[in-house]
């Protein structure tokens, strides 16, 4: 096979990044080869073929061009398809145009937008349980907030008796996928270790909590107004809806992409900001202008254009998922050099989000870049915090509302410093966790009234 000159590094080399690097810190390891080899390179170890691309026109072509001669890469489904089954996340060709043209009005911005109120009520519900120099690990509280939004808009459920249930085993099976995901050597699944054997019992049983959801909307057949009442009327051309195995699988890919994903986008915007005073003060003079002491609205945002500043930025320093990878199906040309059947290629938005070659100061966080007079200075497809093309994040504007008045009220209410001498380690998984939590201890606040 044709390669270019300087592109493939040497066996050791490879060898020694990739074991070292990759395993103990991959974007630190996506970062290095970027400075080193540029935005396109390649590289062999052993039988694994692999192409790493930073590059927002040959994410282009990837993306959009050329999708459909690109799956899933083997590593994402072995890591997450015995939890997460066939759903939109995995699925490919025909069986997933099916399924993303029956998911997609369960996402009209209509039925997106009815869920604002249900947004603000957790969050509101939350702070009211937050005291004035409460040390909180403000992860784990925006993971709780979510998970209660998500068990509400899904399954009209609070997050109590059997839905709590859900949220236990749901984080269970997503720590699970992301130990998968991060082994350096999977263990076959033949195999029956105890790690294995607990988490084929906590899937066992979420699989029976949430089989138990669909049955009792399917007997009662009442729209009530969530996500999974659209799942369920939705139709194809031939008139036929979704299995049960299809609405199994495609619940728990909301859960595992609408949970952590905006858990992790706030959690690393109250981060940036309590590093950015200035920052954090002009978030708050907005709130406090706009919204006069009430809790924000759906009508509200509009009016709070500061707000998705700050978490489009805090998405570009911190993307929610670290990057994508795909495999070619087909001998598929890209840049100029033909990848063929089995090929893997890595795109790391870490990488792409932080390159001086499309952002100015890329390593601070300047949320007026995304003003709308700077927004479109950025090179398209490289700011790509919920994909590209076909495949594009079916829950973008569901994950960016949510976000976005979330981050509302708590400015609103609280103001939010680092507790000191704290490690905050970002680590990529499913999602960019920091690997150690981050700690704040909060202050309350009282808007200041004009």
């Amino acid at each position: 096979m044709n390669r270019p000159d300087g592109m493939r590094l040497s066996i050791a080399r490879i060898m020694w990044m990739t074991l070292r690097g990759f395993k103990f810190d991959p974007l630190a390891f996506f970062m290095k080869v970027d400075e080193l080899y540029g935005p396109f390179s390649y590289n062999e170890l052993g039988p694994v073929r692999m192409w790493l691309i930073n590059d927002p026109e040959l994410v282009r072509e990837i993306s959009v061009e050329k999708a459909a001669h690109f799956h899933k890469s083997r590593l994402i489904r072995e890591s997450i398809k015995p939890f997460i089954g066939n759903g939109l996340l995995l699925s490919e060709g025909d069986f997933w145009k099916r399924q993303r043209k029956l998911a997609q009005p369960a996402f009209h911005t209509r039925r997106i937008e009815s869920y604002a109120q249900t947004m603000v009520d957790f969050t509101e519900q939350a702070l009211a349980g937050w005291r004035d120099g409460d040390v909180r690990y403000i992860d784990r509280e925006m993971m709780q907030i979510t998970l209660q939004i998500v068990c509400k808009t899904l399954f009209d459920a609070n997050v109590s008796g059997e839905a709590a249930r859900v949220g236990t085993l749901l984080t269970e099976v997503l720590e699970a996928s992301n130990e998968r995901l991060n082994a350096a050597l999977r263990v076959p699944e033949w195999l029956p270790t105890p790690r294995r054997q607990r988490q084929k019992a906590v899937l066992r049983e979420l699989d029976a909590l949430i089989g138990r959801f669909i049955e009792d909307r399917r007997r009662s057949g009442e729209d009530k107004g969530d996500l999974l009442s659209m799942l369920l009327e939705a139709r194809d051309d031939n008139g036929a809806g979704m299995s049960d195995q299809q609405l199994r699988d495609e619940v728990m890919t909301l859960f595992i992409a609408g949970h952590e994903t905006t858990a992790m986008a706030l959690s690393w915007a109250l981060y940036l900001l309590a590093q950015n005073p200035a920052a954090l003060e002009k978030l708050q003079q907005e709130v406090d202008m706009v919204l006069a002491g009430r809790a924000p609205t759906l009508a509200d945002l509009p009016h709070l254009p500061y707000g998705e500043m700050v978490i489009k930025e805090a998405m570009r320093l911190y993307p929610p998922a670290p990057g994508f990878s795909r495999e070619a199906v087909e001998p598929t040309e890209i840049g100029g050099y033909t990848l063929q059947p089995g090929e893997m290629l890595t795109v790391s938005l870490w990488v792409m989000h932080r390159s001086a070659r499309y952002f100015a100061q890329p390593e601070q966080f300047l949320p007026e870049r995304f003003s709308k007079e700077r927004e479109a200075e950025i090179p398209r497809y490289a700011y790509l915090p919920f994909g590209a093309g076909p495949r594009v994040c079916i829950g973008n504007l569901f994950a960016l509302m949510e976000a976005r008045l979330m981050l509302a009220a708590i400015a609103q209410r609280y103001e939010w410093q680092l507790v000191p001498a704290q490690q905050i380690v970002p680590q990529q998984l499913i999602t960019i966790r920091p690997q150690y939590g981050i700690q704040m201890k909060l202050t309350q606040r009282q808007p200041v009234l004009a």
